[in-house]
């Protein structure tokens, strides 16, 4: 969508360290952990967001955009570097929260949407187990 301004994304997998009962104190190794992919806050111009977006989720949650599960995908490039394409994929997404942010002056009006994915890869590249795989 054109009228997409900002996105902010994380993921983590989070471990535990495995301690035996060598003499030296230093650890075994790590547990293979429990992958979360935090929200994606996206800021979109409220007007691209209500007449183009919503409409469609609303169709595909079967009347709720709350209900609807989508994929979302996100493609840039360096201005420097045409070569370096960056494609990030998520998979399992519902829209979980939004917060209109409209002010008197020259900014546009906009909304800060919470995007829930279950699962996030970086150029097909996973930082999640492959064997204990979502599916994309």
């Amino acid at each position: 969508m054109t009228g997409t301004l900002s996105l902010d994304y994380e993921q983590k997998r989070d471990r535990k360290i495995v301690y035996g009962m060598k003499r030296n104190g230093t650890p075994l190794g790590k547990t293979a952990g429990k992958y979360s992919p935090s929200p994606v806050t996206v800021r979109f111009l409220l007007d691209d967001y209500t007449n183009l977006l919503l409409p469609a989720l609303t169709t595909l949650g079967l009347g709720s955009y709350g209900d609807a599960s989508f994929p979302m995908m996100l493609t840039y490039e360096e201005p420097l570097n045409p070569l370096s394409t960056v494609n990030i994929a998520w998979a399992g997404c519902t829209i979980d929260g939004e917060k209109d942010a409209i002010a008197e002056g020259t900014d546009e009006a906009a909304v800060d949407v919470t995007i829930g994915p279950l699962a996030m890869t970086r150029n097909g590249q996973l930082l999640w187990s492959v064997t204990r795989s979502v599916s994309l």
